[in-house]
């Protein structure tokens, strides 16, 4: 596109460069419209003899039809897409779920003169209509070699997604003294069942036991016959090593410990294993506030069926301190 200046009637038929404004200071053609011999009168009524205009090469595309042809591609998935308009169309969120970004492709797909795409950050739980993102094409036109590199980045990666949520019951177990039961028991009760609504998890009441391997571990075993599909772990002391009661009750029933200790704050005595395909969470002592924690990092991915391994615990240390 280069940009030129000409006569109103001559810029028929393509970009205006600047908003133009009335007498009283008020705009009354804004910038990037395609002139029409309507608006040419307009300008002419104003006393505007020229103006400055793009003229679009035969290899341009205008800003709306890039962006167009970008959010068609990037819609599905859980996401569909805002009508174009001045080079922009929103992502928006079709369903509830977690919303993923592939981080690397997003760099090669913004890699390009012109072309931009800002999300909200990888791993965020969304509900529907939330907008996630807005392409936005920045001139009034590129050309359509950079459109089509654009495009085969959008084709060759998953690049946004929305992955619904299906998790759809989870147990809370307890543990402690029977003098700390009332207080254990509703002080993580009401924050995780808040948190796990939020995916369209139900949080099914386990029981309260001491803090024993063999009554954790057949408390596990009762959870996993009751088909729950997450099981959480809280107590009056959070788990303080590998080797602590609970971890070993998990492994006692079968479970394998992936990771305890996580490099973040407040949370750093969080714990996740598996029995099978079932996450079992050994909850700290910060899942009972309501405060933006090491929970609110987790419970969303295992929400949506994520298997974390040992570096994906170990990744949060960026962005972990939440103080």
């Amino acid at each position: 596109m280069k940009v030129v200046k000409m006569s109103v009637n001559e810029a028929i038929g393509h970009v205006l460069i600047h908003n133009q404004a009335g007498p009283d200071g008020r705009r009354v053609l804004r910038k990037g419209t395609m002139l029409t011999p309507e608006d040419a009168e307009t300008l002419l009524s104003l006393e505007q003899a020229d103006v400055y205009v793009g003229v679009l090469d035969e290899n341009d595309v205008h800003e709306d039809e890039a962006a167009r042809r970008l959010g068609d591609l990037l819609a599905g998935s859980g996401l569909t897409t805002s009508n174009a308009a001045t080079g922009r169309v929103n992502l928006i969120a079709e369903t509830s779920g977690l919303f993923k970004v592939d981080v690397e492709a997003l760099l090669t797909f913004n890699d390009r003169p012109g072309i931009t795409l800002a999300t909200v950050p990888n791993n965020t739980p969304v509900q529907p209509k939330k907008v996630l993102g807005t392409i936005k094409i920045i001139p009034y036109s590129v050309p359509q070699a950079e459109l089509e590199a654009a495009e085969a980045v959008a084709r060759a990666y998953p690049l946004v997604a929305v992955k619904p949520f299906v998790v759809h019951r989870a147990m809370l177990i307890t543990t402690g003294s029977e003098a700390a039961r009332a207080k254990v028991v509703s002080s993580f009760t009401g924050p995780l069942r808040e948190r796990l609504a939020e995916f369209g998890t139900e949080l099914i009441d386990g029981p309260y036991i001491a803090e024993d391997e063999q009554a954790i571990s057949q408390a596990i075993r009762a959870a996993l016959d009751s088909a729950v599909e997450m099981i959480l772990i809280a107590g009056e002391t959070s788990i303080m090593d590998t080797d602590d009661i609970t971890p070993r009750a998990i492994k006692a029933a079968g479970g394998e410990i992936v990771h305890h200790g996580v490099p973040v704050e407040p949370g750093n005595l969080f714990m996740l294993a598996y029995h099978g395909d079932i996450a079992v969470v050994g909850a700290p002592g910060c899942a009972r506030s309501k405060s933006y924690n090491v929970i609110d990092m987790v419970l969303p991915r295992l929400a949506a069926g994520e298997r974390l391994a040992r570096r994906d615990l170990v990744q949060l240390g960026h962005g972990g301190y939440l103080k």
